[in-house]
């Protein structure tokens, strides 16, 4: 039998410790996307995508109330950055129930107050600029990348471990 298993039920977002359970309107989870270059040597008879890191990292969410305590968190010193947290409650079919949690750490790029109507809700638009996002599902670390420590941990395998060490910043 076929079973559907890791469907969402619930989410919240957590800016700087503070849950946003109940305003949380979308939440984008944080693509992740290679950098690559072409490489063709001599004696190659095609060429092949080589992996040179990570592209940008972003992750953007909307909330339905101009809320003051995220606003000012935009207001950071340049280049410091601010946690937040993404939670997520899934149930399957069978009715295994499995939790995720995403760690992330970033400086707030950009806040859209959209346009306001009266009577209605003033949403909050906020796009984050992320250097280091980590992945858990169930208690299991599924990854862990964070750029300015040169981690790049995937299913609790340091690929970053070498370079470190190769460059004198293990430690």
């Amino acid at each position: 039998m076929l079973a559907l298993d890791y469907v969402l039920k619930g989410c919240a977002v957590y800016c700087d410790g503070f849950g946003k359970a109940g305003t949380a309107e979308k939440i984008t989870i944080p693509p992740i996307k290679k950098k690559s270059e072409s490489f063709r040597g001599g004696g190659m008879i095609g060429s092949r995508k080589m992996s040179l890191g990570y592209d940008d990292m972003e992750f953007d969410f909307t909330l339905n109330a101009f809320d003051p305590q995220v606003l000012k968190l935009a207001g950071v010193s340049k280049g410091a950055t601010v946690a937040f947290a993404i939670r997520g409650y899934f149930v399957g079919d069978l009715g295994k129930e499995h939790t995720a949690v995403y760690m992330l750490s970033g400086e707030i790029m950009e806040l859209d107050g959209g346009s306001w109507e009266s009577g209605k809700k003033a949403e909050l638009k906020i796009k984050v600029s992320l250097v280091a996002q980590k992945l858990t599902i169930d208690n299991s670390e599924i990854f862990d990348i964070d750029i300015p420590n040169g981690i790049d941990s995937w299913g609790g395998v340091d690929n970053g471990a070498s370079m470190r060490a190769a460059l004198g910043l293990a430690g």
